[in-house]
């Protein structure tokens, strides 16, 4: 029923954009024709909501798993706090130790696909437990420990290969901006509730809320 409502209400902005367009996304969506057509109001309706989810709910679960983890860890906190630059070294190790995306299900196998001794055979559903890859102690030095100055970081954060998500670069700044300067206006942050209610969803990983109290 909440998708049904979500779909409505998209629906009713790519009628008003279409109306009267201004410079937003939506509104490009909703006019331009483009070499293959213009998109029917069901495929813009399909892009708006992926590019809801995908840019804003992953991004949201990223920043406050990363306020609930720095605090976890106050000597890190500490660090970024004294040395703004470490954040670029922050997101990337958040993004590999509590990431937004746990699980990703819709995938197939094109063809058969030998892993170890086991066949994957083509067509079979396979499900990518990204964070446990994250975590795979053949990969990663003591992976439940969190490391900002882990070197040759390279996380499933993101995906990878040609499912590598495009809005990465992004994700990346919104979140190195908005923890230094949730971190900057606090003094003495502290967790009010630990651990904090969590989202009932087995793909996206973040609290339902986060009760953060100053000191």
């Amino acid at each position: 029923m909440r998708q049904t409502h979500l779909h409505k209400y998209l629906g009713g902005l790519v009628e008003s954009h279409r109306s009267q367009p201004g410079e937003d996304l939506l509104s490009r969506l909703a006019t331009d024709d483009g070499p293959d057509g213009r998109m029917t109001d069901e495929e813009i309706v399909t892009t708006a909501t992926l590019i809801l989810f995908a840019g804003h709910e992953t991004t949201v679960n990223l920043i406050s798993n990363g306020v609930l983890t720095l605090l976890r860890h106050p000597d890190v906190l500490q660090r970024l706090q004294s040395q703004p630059d470490l954040i670029i070294g922050v997101v990337e190790e958040l993004l590999r130790y509590e990431p937004p995306v746990q699980i990703v299900p819709w995938r197939a196998a094109y063809s058969d696909v030998t892993i170890g001794d086991t066949v994957i055979p083509k067509g079979a559903q396979i499900m990518l437990m990204l964070a446990s890859g994250n975590r795979d102690p053949d990969r990663f030095h003591e992976p439940d420990r969190f490391d900002p100055s882990r070197q040759d970081n390279q996380h499933l954060g993101f995906g990878g290969g040609i499912h590598l998500c495009f809005g990465g670069p992004m994700a990346r700044l919104e979140v190195q901006i908005a923890l230094t300067e949730f971190f900057r206006r606090l003094n003495n942050p502290q967790l009010i509730t630990d651990p904090p209610p969590y989202r009932r969803s087995p793909i996206l990983r973040g609290p339902l809320h986060l009760h953060v109290g100053q000191g």
